[in-house]
């Protein structure tokens, strides 16, 4: 009971009450989901990259892209990309990466905007509530001729609840849209890093793998043979033939 009337009574009395409920609803589905899949997608790029730089120097990159394929993860799928592009030019797989990156930042930032949209609705439509409460309780009182303090404070805190319902709503959805935004920023950074050092460390293979094949072609290493320029076929024979 709140105010004498039950939570029925109060939300049948105000179909602004009515909407901040469905917001509340739909506010605690996308914090619900966006934790879930921040969750699942979590990863450490720092231990994440040594032990892909690891795996690919010692094996290869085929060993590397099945350790890549086992995880799940926007990390894993960035060493797959690189992998699958890695005889490419430098600048040509940086643009590859960047791309991939772009398209992570769009998943990490689903549904924020319609978070942080909810936070700031939820207030103001508490404040509307709240509005039309009193406009509806002074009505009230100039129809029937009576008033008085307690009549007064009776409707007005009637209205205020409006308020508070609202900011009971808007102030956590803000505070989980700040958060959600500050991870989807952080690990955006963290894969931009990711693919510098990835371009660098493919160029120190390549390079590596020229070196060797020049000086000794039978003792280049599988995981720099990899690497190496890929010999141009021979051109094809344009002569007529008779």
């Amino acid at each position: 009971m709140i105010l004498g009337q039950s939570i029925i009574e109060i939300f049948k009395g105000s179909f602004v009450m009515d909407i901040l409920l469905v917001c509340s609803i739909v506010a605690l589905a996308l914090i619900i989901e966006r934790f879930i899949y921040f969750t699942r997608n979590r990863f450490d790029s720092r231990k994440g990259y040594l032990s892909f730089r690891q795996i690919i120097r010692g094996q290869g990159p085929n060993a590397a892209l099945n350790h890549a394929n086992q995880k799940k993860n926007s990390l894993s799928g960035l060493f797959m990309v690189a992998l699958n592009n890695r005889h490419l030019e430098s600048d040509n797989l940086l643009d590859i990466l960047a791309s991939f990156v772009i398209e992570e930042k769009v998943k990490f930032d689903r549904y924020l905007g319609g978070m942080g949209t909810l936070a700031n609705a939820a207030t103001l439509l508490g404040l509307l509530g709240t509005v039309m409460g009193l406009i509806k309780a002074f009505h009230n009182i100039s129809i029937t001729g009576s008033g008085g303090p307690a009549v007064i404070s009776s409707g007005i805190a009637e209205a205020l609840l409006t308020t508070a319902f609202g900011l009971f709503i808007g102030i956590p959805t803000l505070f989980f849209y700040n958060y959600f935004s500050k991870k989807s920023n952080e690990l955006s950074m963290e894969l931009d890093g990711i693919s510098d050092r990835i371009v660098v460390l493919f160029n120190n293979l390549k390079k590596q793998s020229s070196g060797t094949k020049a000086s000794d072609p039978a003792s280049v290493p599988a995981a720099e043979s990899a690497f190496s320029p890929q010999d141009s076929p021979p051109p094809a024979d344009t002569t007529w033939k008779f």
